[in-house]
């Protein structure tokens, strides 16, 4: 699977850039932060380019660690600070630190196809106390290929379609659509809630909280009434936070 992301790491880098892309700036990387509080060694999961290092105060110990070679040399051009691994993340890693404080998966864990392994293994390198922090594309809401937007004329009203949600899938993706069918794909994974809270459970990971995050954009013309109150009703983003007990 790291192949399909490194043929894809110069679309990818072009896309999220030293900053991140537009919802990484406004809506996922300052409720991560937030969410995430002070704390002063944080190990990434499936870290890409490494947008969330550059986001951190100054003085946080920083693992970062990724499948795709790509992905992780774009990662250490940019980043100044911290440490960098290729590594599958659903497997032992080459990191010796086992109390890190702070453990993350943004926007990462849905695209392992062993999201419960990529768990353990997070947990493994946590200390007592310390949280977790998975952000998700809603899985309720965002399936590719699954979910659609609608209209309905008589009530005046945007929805949402979703043709499944129970099922677990893997779901190709097209990284570079400008490449047409010599595009390589990488897979999404969609699981429902009660398994991310089943996987967490197993670690001794309790659940803290849960947000949902909608998208901050406003639209225009004709239908921008309706845009904006389907953007309030149904959420782009889940953040789980848990915390590793005994």
């Amino acid at each position: 699977m790291a192949k399909n992301w490194d043929s894809s790491e110069n679309w990818y880098t072009s896309c999220v850039g030293e900053k991140g892309h537009y919802y990484h700036q406004t809506v996922v990387l300052p409720n991560s932060l937030r969410l995430l509080g002070k704390f002063t060694s944080l190990l990434d999961l499936g870290c890409g380019q490494g947008v969330l290092a550059r986001h951190l105060p100054q003085g946080v110990s920083y693992c970062g660690v990724d499948q795709s070679p790509a992905l992780i040399a774009s990662a250490k051009k940019m980043t100044k600070e911290g440490q960098f691994f290729v590594a599958d993340v659903t497997e032992a890693l080459p990191v010796e630190k086992r109390d890190f404080e702070r453990a993350a998966f943004i926007l990462s864990l849905q695209n392992m196809e062993n999201g419960e392994g990529a768990i353990r293994t997070a947990s493994h390198h946590l200390k007592k106390g310390s949280q977790l922090l998975i952000v998700l594309n809603h899985p309720c809401f965002r399936i590719p290929r699954q979910s659609s937007w609608g209209i309905d004329e008589q009530m005046k009203m945007q929805y949402r379609r979703m043709n499944t949600y129970l099922s677990s899938q893997k779901i190709p993706i097209q990284t570079n659509p400008g490449k047409g069918e010599a595009s390589e794909n990488t897979f999404s994974y969609h699981h429902p809630l009660s398994d991310y809270a089943s996987w967490l459970q197993k670690e001794k990971l309790a659940i803290v909280t849960m947000e949902e995050w909608c998208s901050d954009k406003k639209s225009e013309g004709a239908k921008a009434k309706m845009e904006d109150r389907a953007r309030k009703e149904f959420p782009l983003f889940l953040a789980i936070l848990a915390v590793k007990g005994a």
